[in-house]
Protein backbone atom coordinates (compact mmCIF):
# COMPACT_ATOMS: atom_id res chain seq x y z
CA UNK A 1 0.00 0.00 0.00
CA UNK A 2 2.59 2.40 0.94
CA UNK A 3 4.68 1.38 -2.61
CA UNK A 4 1.46 2.56 -4.44
CA UNK A 5 0.83 5.80 -2.59
CA UNK A 6 4.19 6.69 -3.21
CA UNK A 7 3.55 6.22 -6.66
CA UNK A 8 0.51 8.03 -6.91
CA UNK A 9 1.90 11.04 -5.04
CA UNK A 10 5.23 11.01 -7.88
CA UNK A 11 2.92 10.93 -10.43
CA UNK A 12 0.60 14.08 -9.11
CA UNK A 13 4.14 16.12 -8.54
CA UNK A 14 5.09 15.10 -12.25
CA UNK A 15 1.78 16.25 -13.56
CA UNK A 16 2.21 19.61 -11.24
CA UNK A 17 5.52 20.02 -12.74
CA UNK A 18 4.24 19.81 -16.83
CA UNK A 19 1.72 22.06 -15.87
CA UNK A 20 4.14 24.88 -14.34
CA UNK A 21 6.70 24.52 -17.11
CA UNK A 22 3.51 24.89 -19.85
CA UNK A 23 2.41 27.73 -18.08
CA UNK A 24 5.86 29.45 -17.98
CA UNK A 25 6.60 28.32 -21.96
CA UNK A 26 3.50 30.25 -22.51
CA UNK A 27 4.33 33.28 -19.95
CA UNK A 28 7.84 33.64 -21.75
CA UNK A 29 6.22 33.88 -25.06
CA UNK A 30 3.82 36.62 -24.39
CA UNK A 31 6.91 38.57 -23.45
CA UNK A 32 6.98 38.94 -27.49
CA UNK A 33 3.96 41.06 -27.46
CA UNK A 34 5.71 44.47 -28.79
CA UNK A 35 4.00 47.33 -31.05
CA UNK A 36 6.00 48.26 -34.25
CA UNK A 37 7.89 51.16 -34.78
CA UNK A 38 7.00 53.97 -37.29
CA UNK A 39 9.47 55.39 -39.75
CA UNK A 40 10.01 59.07 -39.00
CA UNK A 41 12.90 59.99 -41.35
CA UNK A 42 14.30 59.74 -44.60
CA UNK A 43 18.34 59.21 -44.74
CA UNK A 44 20.22 60.97 -47.48
CA UNK A 45 20.74 58.11 -50.02
CA UNK A 46 24.01 56.61 -50.36
CA UNK A 47 23.47 52.14 -51.13
CA UNK A 48 23.53 51.96 -55.00
CA UNK A 49 19.80 51.49 -55.78
CA UNK A 50 18.60 54.24 -53.24
CA UNK A 51 17.39 57.12 -55.85
CA UNK A 52 16.88 60.55 -54.65
CA UNK A 53 13.34 59.78 -53.77
CA UNK A 54 13.96 58.22 -51.69
CA UNK A 55 13.24 34.84 -16.00
CA UNK A 56 12.75 34.70 -13.06
CA UNK A 57 15.47 32.00 -12.48
CA UNK A 58 17.13 28.92 -14.10
CA UNK A 59 13.95 27.49 -14.53
CA UNK A 60 13.11 29.99 -17.17
CA UNK A 61 15.58 28.54 -19.51
CA UNK A 62 14.12 25.15 -18.92
CA UNK A 63 10.83 26.33 -19.01
CA UNK A 64 11.44 27.84 -22.53
CA UNK A 65 12.74 24.98 -24.26
CA UNK A 66 11.33 22.09 -25.92
CA UNK A 67 12.55 18.37 -25.05
CA UNK A 68 15.09 16.55 -27.09
CA UNK A 69 14.46 15.43 -30.26
CA UNK A 70 14.71 12.11 -31.87
CA UNK A 71 18.62 11.79 -33.26
CA UNK A 72 18.74 13.82 -36.83
CA UNK A 73 22.25 13.61 -39.48
CA UNK A 74 24.20 16.75 -39.32
CA UNK A 75 24.46 18.64 -42.88
CA UNK A 76 27.49 18.40 -44.69
CA UNK A 77 28.44 21.96 -43.48
CA UNK A 78 28.66 21.45 -39.84
CA UNK A 79 30.73 18.30 -40.88
CA UNK A 80 33.98 19.87 -41.08
CA UNK A 81 36.48 17.40 -39.12
CA UNK A 82 38.52 18.21 -36.18
CA UNK A 83 42.09 19.10 -37.82
CA UNK A 84 40.43 20.55 -40.57
CA UNK A 85 39.45 23.25 -38.00
CA UNK A 86 42.97 24.69 -38.96
CA UNK A 87 42.33 25.29 -43.04
CA UNK A 88 40.82 28.58 -42.63
CA UNK A 89 37.68 30.22 -43.61
CA UNK A 90 36.08 29.94 -46.50
CA UNK A 91 34.78 33.65 -47.28
CA UNK A 92 37.06 36.35 -48.47
CA UNK A 93 37.42 39.71 -49.87
CA UNK A 94 36.35 41.37 -47.00
CA UNK A 95 38.34 42.55 -44.08
CA UNK A 96 39.02 41.19 -40.74
CA UNK A 97 37.00 41.22 -37.54
CA UNK A 98 37.77 44.79 -35.92
CA UNK A 99 40.04 44.98 -32.38
CA UNK A 100 38.17 44.74 -29.32
CA UNK A 101 37.13 48.06 -28.09
CA UNK A 102 37.94 48.28 -24.42
CA UNK A 103 36.66 52.14 -23.60
CA UNK A 104 37.89 53.79 -20.83
CA UNK A 105 38.67 51.64 -17.90
CA UNK A 106 35.55 50.64 -15.25
CA UNK A 107 37.25 49.98 -11.91
CA UNK A 108 35.64 48.07 -9.04
CA UNK A 109 35.07 50.48 -6.66
CA UNK A 110 33.12 52.72 -9.75
CA UNK A 111 30.37 49.92 -9.79
CA UNK A 112 28.19 51.17 -7.09
CA UNK A 113 28.16 54.16 -8.10
CA UNK A 114 27.26 53.93 -11.52
CA UNK A 115 24.71 51.59 -10.71
CA UNK A 116 23.43 54.45 -9.05
CA UNK A 117 23.69 57.71 -11.56
CA UNK A 118 22.55 55.64 -14.25
CA UNK A 119 19.19 54.82 -14.90
CA UNK A 120 18.02 51.44 -16.23
CA UNK A 121 15.59 51.52 -19.05
CA UNK A 122 17.95 51.92 -22.07
CA UNK A 123 18.07 48.26 -23.33
CA UNK A 124 15.14 47.10 -25.66
CA UNK A 125 14.55 45.77 -29.13
CA UNK A 126 12.36 47.56 -30.99
CA UNK A 127 10.25 45.86 -34.10
CA UNK A 128 10.91 47.06 -37.18
CA UNK A 129 8.24 46.33 -40.44
CA UNK A 130 8.03 47.64 -43.94
CA UNK A 131 6.14 51.13 -44.06
CA UNK A 132 3.11 50.08 -46.32
CA UNK A 133 1.43 46.35 -46.97
CA UNK A 134 2.02 44.45 -49.60
CA UNK A 135 5.25 46.08 -50.80
CA UNK A 136 7.62 44.44 -53.84
CA UNK A 137 11.36 43.42 -53.10
CA UNK A 138 12.74 46.49 -54.63
CA UNK A 139 10.25 48.81 -52.63
CA UNK A 140 11.38 46.99 -49.55
CA UNK A 141 14.93 47.72 -50.02
CA UNK A 142 14.25 51.51 -51.28
CA UNK A 143 12.17 51.38 -47.44
CA UNK A 144 15.23 50.66 -46.03
CA UNK A 145 17.31 53.02 -47.72
CA UNK A 146 15.20 55.77 -46.97
CA UNK A 147 14.88 55.00 -42.94
CA UNK A 148 18.50 54.01 -42.69
CA UNK A 149 19.22 57.44 -40.43
CA UNK A 150 15.94 56.67 -38.65
CA UNK A 151 17.40 52.83 -38.24
CA UNK A 152 20.36 53.60 -37.68
CA UNK A 153 20.12 56.18 -34.97
CA UNK A 154 17.18 53.70 -33.06
CA UNK A 155 19.70 50.72 -33.39
CA UNK A 156 22.27 53.34 -31.78
CA UNK A 157 19.58 53.87 -28.86
CA UNK A 158 18.85 50.55 -28.08
CA UNK A 159 21.38 48.63 -28.92
CA UNK A 160 19.15 46.19 -31.64
CA UNK A 161 15.92 46.39 -33.75
CA UNK A 162 13.56 43.24 -34.77
CA UNK A 163 12.76 43.56 -38.35
CA UNK A 164 9.60 41.27 -39.26
CA UNK A 165 7.02 41.23 -42.06
CA UNK A 166 9.64 41.36 -45.05
CA UNK A 167 10.06 39.20 -48.18
CA UNK A 168 13.07 40.95 -48.79
CA UNK A 169 15.30 38.83 -46.90
CA UNK A 170 13.59 35.19 -47.14
CA UNK A 171 17.36 34.24 -48.96
CA UNK A 172 20.94 34.87 -48.98
CA UNK A 173 20.73 38.11 -52.33
CA UNK A 174 18.13 39.12 -50.08
CA UNK A 175 19.66 39.77 -47.30
CA UNK A 176 22.61 41.36 -48.72
CA UNK A 177 20.37 43.88 -50.19
CA UNK A 178 19.03 44.34 -46.99
CA UNK A 179 22.71 45.06 -45.28
CA UNK A 180 23.65 46.69 -47.86
CA UNK A 181 20.86 49.27 -48.07
CA UNK A 182 21.48 50.38 -44.42
CA UNK A 183 25.56 50.61 -45.07
CA UNK A 184 26.37 47.89 -43.07
CA UNK A 185 29.91 46.60 -43.81
CA UNK A 186 30.52 43.03 -43.31
CA UNK A 187 33.72 41.46 -41.97
CA UNK A 188 35.54 38.43 -41.22
CA UNK A 189 33.98 35.70 -38.51
CA UNK A 190 36.34 36.39 -34.99
CA UNK A 191 37.79 32.68 -35.66
CA UNK A 192 37.65 32.76 -39.51
CA UNK A 193 41.08 31.76 -39.21
CA UNK A 194 40.13 28.33 -38.05
CA UNK A 195 37.16 27.73 -39.50
CA UNK A 196 35.28 26.69 -36.64
CA UNK A 197 32.22 27.87 -38.36
CA UNK A 198 30.79 27.40 -40.79
CA UNK A 199 29.67 28.82 -44.21
CA UNK A 200 26.11 29.66 -45.20
CA UNK A 201 27.01 31.96 -48.70
CA UNK A 202 30.50 32.58 -49.26
CA UNK A 203 29.20 35.05 -51.85
CA UNK A 204 27.04 36.93 -49.56
CA UNK A 205 29.61 37.29 -46.68
CA UNK A 206 27.25 34.98 -44.45
CA UNK A 207 27.73 32.51 -41.69
CA UNK A 208 25.50 29.48 -40.45
CA UNK A 209 23.87 29.92 -36.90
CA UNK A 210 23.74 27.03 -34.57
CA UNK A 211 21.45 25.06 -36.78
CA UNK A 212 23.27 21.66 -36.27
CA UNK A 213 20.18 18.67 -35.32
CA UNK A 214 23.11 17.35 -32.59
CA UNK A 215 22.77 20.55 -31.09
CA UNK A 216 18.90 21.02 -31.18
CA UNK A 217 18.79 19.73 -27.32
CA UNK A 218 21.44 22.55 -26.34
CA UNK A 219 20.95 26.12 -25.33
CA UNK A 220 23.40 29.04 -26.87
CA UNK A 221 23.64 30.37 -23.91
CA UNK A 222 23.75 33.91 -23.91
CA UNK A 223 27.51 35.86 -25.20
CA UNK A 224 29.01 38.75 -27.48
CA UNK A 225 31.32 37.40 -30.12
CA UNK A 226 34.59 38.23 -28.91
CA UNK A 227 37.57 35.50 -29.57
CA UNK A 228 40.81 36.99 -27.62
CA UNK A 229 41.15 40.13 -29.55
CA UNK A 230 38.47 40.37 -31.91
CA UNK A 231 34.47 41.49 -31.77
CA UNK A 232 32.35 42.82 -34.78
CA UNK A 233 31.03 46.06 -34.34
CA UNK A 234 27.45 45.30 -35.03
CA UNK A 235 25.92 41.37 -35.81
CA UNK A 236 22.81 41.18 -38.36
CA UNK A 237 21.03 37.53 -37.53
CA UNK A 238 18.63 36.54 -40.36
CA UNK A 239 16.17 33.49 -40.52
CA UNK A 240 16.00 31.66 -43.77
CA UNK A 241 13.77 28.55 -42.27
CA UNK A 242 12.32 28.47 -38.72
CA UNK A 243 12.92 25.41 -36.70
CA UNK A 244 9.03 23.59 -36.76
CA UNK A 245 9.16 23.91 -33.20
CA UNK A 246 11.24 25.82 -30.66
CA UNK A 247 14.70 27.83 -31.58
CA UNK A 248 13.71 31.31 -30.45
CA UNK A 249 16.77 33.81 -30.77
CA UNK A 250 17.29 34.90 -27.60
CA UNK A 251 19.02 38.96 -26.87
CA UNK A 252 20.24 40.15 -23.47
CA UNK A 253 20.97 43.98 -22.66
CA UNK A 254 24.57 44.60 -21.31
CA UNK A 255 22.92 47.39 -19.45
CA UNK A 256 20.15 45.71 -18.51
CA UNK A 257 22.70 42.87 -17.32
CA UNK A 258 24.30 45.55 -15.33
CA UNK A 259 21.95 46.64 -13.03
CA UNK A 260 20.24 43.42 -12.68
CA UNK A 261 23.74 41.14 -11.06
CA UNK A 262 24.72 41.84 -7.70
CA UNK A 263 26.74 44.63 -6.70
CA UNK A 264 29.40 42.72 -4.64
CA UNK A 265 29.34 39.89 -7.66
CA UNK A 266 30.62 42.66 -10.33
CA UNK A 267 32.73 44.38 -8.01
CA UNK A 268 34.56 40.59 -7.24
CA UNK A 269 34.81 40.05 -11.16
CA UNK A 270 35.83 43.47 -12.06
CA UNK A 271 38.47 43.47 -9.34
CA UNK A 272 40.07 39.78 -10.13
CA UNK A 273 39.10 40.27 -14.03
CA UNK A 274 37.72 36.73 -15.87
CA UNK A 275 39.83 34.19 -17.82
CA UNK A 276 38.24 31.77 -20.13
CA UNK A 277 39.41 28.36 -21.88
CA UNK A 278 38.81 28.90 -25.19
CA UNK A 279 39.75 25.38 -26.48
CA UNK A 280 40.23 21.65 -25.34
CA UNK A 281 42.51 18.77 -26.66
CA UNK A 282 41.31 14.88 -24.84
CA UNK A 283 44.35 14.01 -23.42
CA UNK A 284 43.37 10.36 -21.52
CA UNK A 285 45.19 8.61 -23.47
CA UNK A 286 48.27 9.62 -21.75
CA UNK A 287 47.16 7.44 -18.31
CA UNK A 288 48.25 4.38 -20.21
CA UNK A 289 51.48 5.61 -20.74
CA UNK A 290 54.41 6.01 -17.72
CA UNK A 291 53.64 8.60 -15.79
CA UNK A 292 57.59 9.97 -15.10
CA UNK A 293 58.07 9.92 -18.89
CA UNK A 294 54.77 11.71 -19.53
CA UNK A 295 55.34 14.54 -16.89
CA UNK A 296 59.04 14.93 -17.98
CA UNK A 297 59.06 14.69 -21.78
CA UNK A 298 55.17 13.97 -23.54
CA UNK A 299 53.49 16.72 -21.66
CA UNK A 300 55.81 19.65 -22.32
CA UNK A 301 56.41 18.56 -26.12
CA UNK A 302 52.60 18.42 -26.59
CA UNK A 303 52.44 22.13 -25.17
CA UNK A 304 55.05 22.96 -27.21
CA UNK A 305 53.45 21.61 -30.33
CA UNK A 306 49.81 22.77 -29.43
CA UNK A 307 51.31 26.29 -28.57
CA UNK A 308 52.72 26.53 -32.31
CA UNK A 309 50.31 25.42 -34.30
CA UNK A 310 47.52 27.34 -32.65
CA UNK A 311 49.94 30.45 -32.85
CA UNK A 312 50.14 29.76 -36.70
CA UNK A 313 46.51 30.55 -36.59
CA UNK A 314 45.43 32.86 -34.30
CA UNK A 315 46.24 36.53 -33.19
CA UNK A 316 46.26 36.14 -29.79
CA UNK A 317 48.06 35.09 -26.78
CA UNK A 318 47.06 31.50 -25.80
CA UNK A 319 48.62 29.85 -22.94
CA UNK A 320 48.20 26.01 -22.41
CA UNK A 321 47.82 23.56 -19.33
CA UNK A 322 47.05 19.83 -18.48
CA UNK A 323 44.13 19.42 -16.04
CA UNK A 324 43.28 16.63 -14.50
CA UNK A 325 39.43 16.15 -15.49
CA UNK A 326 38.57 17.99 -18.59
CA UNK A 327 34.96 18.32 -20.17
CA UNK A 328 34.60 14.84 -20.39
CA UNK A 329 36.00 13.30 -17.11
CA UNK A 330 39.27 13.08 -18.52
CA UNK A 331 42.62 14.12 -18.53
CA UNK A 332 42.99 17.00 -20.89
CA UNK A 333 44.97 20.05 -22.54
CA UNK A 334 43.37 23.46 -22.05
CA UNK A 335 44.10 26.86 -23.86
CA UNK A 336 43.44 29.91 -22.41
CA UNK A 337 43.00 33.57 -23.33
CA UNK A 338 43.73 36.48 -21.34
CA UNK A 339 42.22 37.76 -18.54
CA UNK A 340 39.46 40.73 -19.35
CA UNK A 341 37.04 42.79 -17.40
CA UNK A 342 33.51 41.54 -17.37
CA UNK A 343 32.07 45.18 -17.34
CA UNK A 344 33.40 47.53 -20.08
CA UNK A 345 32.19 51.09 -21.40
CA UNK A 346 30.27 50.63 -24.63
CA UNK A 347 31.75 52.20 -27.61
CA UNK A 348 28.67 54.12 -28.88
CA UNK A 349 26.82 54.87 -25.68
CA UNK A 350 29.07 55.23 -23.23
CA UNK A 351 26.89 52.72 -20.98
CA UNK A 352 28.09 50.24 -18.84
CA UNK A 353 27.63 47.16 -20.30
CA UNK A 354 28.32 43.64 -19.38
CA UNK A 355 30.80 42.43 -22.06
CA UNK A 356 31.53 38.82 -20.27
CA UNK A 357 30.34 35.41 -21.72
CA UNK A 358 30.39 33.38 -18.46
CA UNK A 359 27.02 31.96 -19.48
CA UNK A 360 27.76 30.53 -22.84
CA UNK A 361 31.57 29.62 -21.62
CA UNK A 362 30.57 28.16 -17.63
CA UNK A 363 30.68 24.57 -18.27
CA UNK A 364 28.62 24.20 -14.39
CA UNK A 365 26.06 26.20 -16.16
CA UNK A 366 25.93 24.16 -19.38
CA UNK A 367 25.80 20.89 -17.76
CA UNK A 368 23.15 22.40 -15.28
CA UNK A 369 20.87 23.22 -18.25
CA UNK A 370 21.64 20.08 -20.18
CA UNK A 371 20.16 17.88 -16.20
CA UNK A 372 16.74 19.41 -17.79
CA UNK A 373 17.50 18.76 -21.34
CA UNK A 374 18.35 15.20 -21.72
CA UNK A 375 21.94 14.23 -22.67
CA UNK A 376 23.84 15.65 -25.45
CA UNK A 377 23.83 14.10 -28.90
CA UNK A 378 27.14 13.09 -30.08
CA UNK A 379 28.36 16.10 -32.26
CA UNK A 380 29.87 16.87 -35.48
CA UNK A 381 32.64 18.88 -37.03
CA UNK A 382 34.83 21.99 -34.81
CA UNK A 383 32.11 21.42 -31.93
CA UNK A 384 34.27 18.75 -31.04
CA UNK A 385 37.44 21.19 -29.94
CA UNK A 386 34.94 23.70 -29.23
CA UNK A 387 34.88 23.19 -24.76
CA UNK A 388 35.08 25.95 -22.64
CA UNK A 389 34.82 26.91 -19.00
CA UNK A 390 35.45 30.33 -17.06
CA UNK A 391 37.43 31.66 -13.65
CA UNK A 392 38.48 34.51 -12.25
CA UNK A 393 41.99 35.73 -13.66
CA UNK A 394 43.84 34.43 -10.74
CA UNK A 395 42.56 31.47 -11.91
CA UNK A 396 40.37 30.81 -8.53
CA UNK A 397 36.82 29.41 -9.52
CA UNK A 398 33.83 30.99 -9.27
CA UNK A 399 31.38 29.26 -6.60
CA UNK A 400 28.31 27.58 -7.59
CA UNK A 401 26.39 30.51 -6.04
CA UNK A 402 28.15 33.39 -8.43
CA UNK A 403 27.55 31.27 -11.24
CA UNK A 404 24.07 30.65 -10.25
CA UNK A 405 23.66 34.53 -9.67
CA UNK A 406 24.70 35.22 -12.95
CA UNK A 407 22.25 32.82 -14.67
CA UNK A 408 19.70 34.46 -12.72
CA UNK A 409 19.87 37.84 -13.59
CA UNK A 410 20.78 36.60 -17.30
CA UNK A 411 17.27 34.92 -17.41
CA UNK A 412 15.48 37.79 -15.90
CA UNK A 413 16.43 40.42 -18.17
CA UNK A 414 16.76 37.66 -21.38
CA UNK A 415 14.06 38.67 -24.10
CA UNK A 416 12.84 35.95 -26.46
CA UNK A 417 12.06 36.32 -30.13
CA UNK A 418 10.28 34.03 -31.96
CA UNK A 419 12.05 34.92 -35.77
CA UNK A 420 10.02 33.77 -39.19
CA UNK A 421 11.31 33.62 -41.97
CA UNK A 422 12.68 36.90 -43.43
CA UNK A 423 13.36 38.14 -40.01
CA UNK A 424 16.33 39.95 -39.01
CA UNK A 425 17.33 41.02 -35.70
CA UNK A 426 20.48 43.32 -35.79
CA UNK A 427 22.16 44.15 -32.63
CA UNK A 428 25.31 46.41 -31.52
CA UNK A 429 27.97 43.07 -30.24
CA UNK A 430 29.09 45.27 -27.27
CA UNK A 431 25.55 46.32 -26.16
CA UNK A 432 23.67 43.19 -26.60
CA UNK A 433 24.11 39.59 -26.11
CA UNK A 434 22.90 36.96 -27.79
CA UNK A 435 21.48 32.96 -27.69
CA UNK A 436 19.63 30.90 -29.09
CA UNK A 437 16.60 28.09 -27.18
CA UNK A 438 16.35 24.22 -28.34
CA UNK A 439 14.77 23.40 -31.11
CA UNK A 440 12.50 20.61 -32.75
CA UNK A 441 12.62 19.66 -36.46
CA UNK A 442 15.24 21.72 -38.99
CA UNK A 443 16.52 24.84 -38.82
CA UNK A 444 18.23 27.47 -40.69
CA UNK A 445 19.27 30.96 -39.51
CA UNK A 446 22.44 32.44 -40.64
CA UNK A 447 24.75 35.65 -39.06
CA UNK A 448 26.56 38.15 -40.86
CA UNK A 449 29.01 40.38 -39.21
CA UNK A 450 29.82 44.17 -39.37
CA UNK A 451 32.94 46.29 -38.87
CA UNK A 452 31.52 49.56 -39.30
CA UNK A 453 28.74 51.32 -40.43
Amino acid sequence: MKSRASERARRASEKREGKRIERAMVNARMVQARGAAKPRGVATPQHPRCSSRASTARWVARATAVPPPAQQEDRAQDKKGFLEAFTGGGIEGIEPSPLVEWGQSITADMVAKLKETQAKGADDVPVVTPSAEGMSLAEEEQDLCNRKAELLDLLAQRGSIHFTGYNLMKDAAGYHRFYDALGLDPCLDPIHSVAARPVSSAEHKIYEAVNKPSRSNYVVGMHNEMVGTQAPRYAGFVCFKPAEEGGEFWTVGGNDLFHELSTPLLQKMQQKKVIFSVVEFPMGFLNNLDKKIVESFVKPAIKGLAGAVVGLKVDFPVFFRFVDEGYDGEMALQGYADPQPAVIEDPVSKLPVVFCNIHSHSKFLRDDRQKSLGALQETSGASKANKTDVSYGDDSPFTEEELYEFDRAVMKVMKPIPMKAGDVVLLDNYRTMHGRGTFKGSRHNAVAWFNAL
